[in-house]
């Protein structure tokens, strides 16, 4: 069985289609779960995503004008989805899932640099 990998990046203009295409061409294949944080997408982009990455893609998203966290899920990896919370909008998004009959609890969260958003967030 091979080893299920974990990647995180702060990936601040998602949004535009090029800086998407590389970033998920550099992550192609190489990591089972990435969790990316400050993608800055709307809802109207989330079409091209499935077309680029494929259907294992969880957005959380509110607004246009918020940071958004995505979590995408390798090619190879065919996870159950076993439940979907967005905790905090736009800022964390916690998904319970079955990978390789392993059920864990995958969290991604995007901190804003502001002090008092911060302590308001945790």
């Amino acid at each position: 069985m091979m080893p299920i990998t974990f990647t995180t990046l702060n990936t601040w203009g998602c949004r535009v289609g090029l800086c998407r295409c590389q970033m998920l061409s550099f992550l192609g294949g190489g990591y089972s779960v990435v969790f990316l944080q400050e993608t800055h997408m709307d809802p109207t982009a989330e079409a091209s995503w499935w077309l680029e990455w494929g259907d294992r893609v969880h957005f959380s998203h509110l607004t246009a004008h918020t940071a958004r966290v995505v979590t995408l899920f390798s090619p190879d990896l065919w996870p159950e989805i076993l439940g979907v919370t967005e905790a905090v909008l736009d800022h964390l998004l916690h998904l319970w899932v079955c990978m390789k009959g392993l059920v864990v609890n995958l969290i991604n969260v995007y901190a804003p640099t502001s002090g008092p958003v911060q302590v308001h967030l945790f």
